[in-house]
């Protein structure tokens, strides 16, 4: 996915514009490979971009309005011919969320607030992942 022909699509899931756009220009900034940034405000929204866009890279809040994050990540994983790298980012950190999204498939686990070096440390992790 490294390859300068390739883009990958990362998907980022938050109802908090502020926190989409945060990291939206973290990507940007991080450049770490093309890419193409989808953004959704709830779960319902995500579930339909990733249906239709299938990103290859989502970051998932678990707090999200018509459909939590614990959904989203049981469906997506239900879908046949397709598997994301997905990294919860979420202000639950308590150790029963970080064992469900575990269960559940989630690559990867963060708790808000979080620094970015931790971020580009859970990206070179699924750059290493691809």
């Amino acid at each position: 996915m490294t390859s300068e022909s390739v883009v990958t699509k990362v998907l980022i899931v938050d109802d908090e514009e502020m926190t989409r756009v945060l990291l939206s220009h973290m990507l940007e900034r991080a450049n770490l490979w093309p890419q193409e940034i989808l953004m959704a405000e709830d779960g319902q929204q995500a579930l339909s971009i990733a249906v239709e866009e299938r990103p290859d890279l989502i970051l998932l809040d678990l707090l999200l309005p018509k459909l939590n994050g614990y959904d989203v990540c049981r469906e997506i994983r239900a879908m046949s011919d397709y598997d994301p790298y997905i990294i919860i980012l979420t202000a639950r950190g308590h150790n029963t969320d970080r064992r469900q999204s575990k269960e559940l498939g989630a690559n990867s686990f963060m708790t808000k607030p979080f620094s970015p070096s931790h971020l580009i440390e859970e990206l070179n992790a699924y750059l290493h992942h691809s």
